[in-house]
């Protein structure tokens, strides 16, 4: 049984991990080029392993059918926030309303959802965080890419290292099929790496933007609040409605409570649609996160038992 405790705990390890990111980044260890490189390394050759490391677990079809329902209701409800915010923002310039749609619809699944849950709920973790990227993807490479840059939607965009790893992954899962066991042992012990990897990239981040700066920005304290708050309440209703025990749908609820997407910000930067909301959003939300996430767990505890 899940315990507060250990939610505390985990958020610590996940506090210092970044902590040493931040060191490291104002003692120009690692610099922003360097970060951005590790980064690549993050999301194109440890995700893939990561991923991949699920597929020593066999799943019966009820479990398969509950995935599959996840993966629609993280579509649907990236859809509808979207769909939402935009709407909501109809009078505002171009760039500030693509970028907070962005911001309050996608969360940083990877980067911190992945090593969180796989810590709290074990290797489950990864098949709810290969949905949820999936559903990330297939939005983000399709309208809120085009939405940004102005260009056509391109299929290649979604052919990315994490969701082909994916694809695998669900192919070796329905056929029954598993590495060899030395293979298996290489392939999970590389994934392990994203959880200091990825939360140091966070860390490094932080250090490169002054705290007083990101906390100014006024915006960001709207979309840290929706975010952090308010979509993971709504998705707790939704998750009610789906079959599943208790353990899992707290899973999938704090990845749908992570904070915003790093992805946003990156695409923001690129395109010159407000690059400094976007940033400040990123990390005050995620400097938040430490506070949010146990709140929405515990209600998360007695909602969905």
């Amino acid at each position: 049984m899940l315990s507060m405790d250990v939610v505390f705990t985990q958020i610590l390890v996940i506090l210092l991990y970044i902590a040493i990111g931040y060191v490291a980044g104002k003692c120009r260890l690692i610099n922003p080029d360097q970060r951005k490189y590790l980064t690549t390394i993050c999301t194109s050759l440890i995700l893939p392993f990561t991923i991949l490391s699920a597929a020593g677990q066999s799943l019966d079809r009820r479990q398969m059918a509950e995935l599959g329902l996840s993966f629609v209701m993280m579509l649907g409800l990236f859809i509808a926030t979207t769909f939402i915010a935009m709407r909501i923002q109809r009078r505002a310039p171009v760039p500030a309303k693509v970028t907070i749609a962005s911001l309050v619809t996608y969360p940083n699944c990877t980067f911190l959802g992945l090593p969180l849950c796989r810590a709290l709920f074990g290797d489950i973790a990864i098949l709810y965080n290969a949905v949820a990227m999936v559903a990330f993807n297939v939005l983000f490479f399709t309208w809120q890419c085009s939405a940004f840059t102005g260009q056509r939607f391109r299929p290649r965009n979604l052919a990315t290292p994490g969701t082909i790893a994916t694809l695998i992954l669900l192919v070796m899962l329905f056929a029954g099929i598993q590495f060899p066991a030395p293979v298996q042992t290489v392939v999970s012990s590389t994934g392990l790496m994203i959880t200091p990897l990825s939360l140091i990239i966070i860390g490094v981040m932080m250090s490169e933007n002054r705290i007083a700066l990101i906390l100014k920005e006024r915006r960001a304290y709207a979309v840290t609040l929706i975010r952090n708050l308010v979509i993971p309440l709504i998705a707790m209703l939704l998750l009610k409605l789906l079959p599943g025990d208790g353990a899992t749908r707290l899973c999938q609820l704090v990845y749908l409570a992570c904070p915003c997407a790093t992805l946003t910000s990156i695409y923001a930067i690129q395109n010159d649609m407000e690059p400094e909301l976007a940033a400040r959003s990123v990390l005050m939300s995620t400097l938040f996160f430490a506070g949010t996430l146990p709140l929405i767990i515990a209600i998360g505890m007695r909602f969905l038992g």
